[in-house]
């Protein structure tokens, strides 16, 4: 491994000397559930109170043809967002993908769980499979 300190390793460590109040798994666990909740409650914002994007909820394709290749059917399946976030509810999604990645770092100092670890196993765990990964 790299001895070079990521950002996110520098997050993680800063979390670890400023977090007093929420030392408690519990704590910890309740604080990330509601930081989630308020991510998704902002992303719910910003197409009904301000209009910046849409969100087309249609069924998704999963049935194929035999011949329709991986790349065809990543082509196929929909995020249901239209449009691009404003300036105000792009900087409010940052902040609430802020607080979950404060807390996601918390649970992991309580573990002694290395984030920077979790992301490379991770990458590596689906760069085996690639596409086929389906995730």
């Amino acid at each position: 491994m790299c001895t070079n300190i990521t950002e996110l390793e520098n997050f993680q460590m800063f979390i670890s000397d400023i977090l007093i109040r929420n030392k408690s798994i519990l704590d910890q666990t309740t604080k990330l559930q509601d930081a989630c909740t308020h991510l998704c409650r902002t992303i719910s914002k910003a197409a009904t109170s301000c209009g910046c994007i849409t969100i087309d909820a249609t069924k998704q394709q999963y049935t194929f043809s035999e011949n329709t290749s991986l790349d065809q059917v990543k082509e196929l399946m929909k995020t249901h967002v239209n449009g691009k976030l404003c300036e105000n509810c792009q900087e409010l999604l940052e902040k609430e993908l802020g607080r979950v990645l404060f807390y996601l770092s918390a649970i992991a100092n309580t573990f002694d769980v290395s984030l920077s670890d979790v992301l490379q196993k991770e990458k590596y765990r689906t760069e085996l499979l690639g596409k086929y990964s389906l995730k």
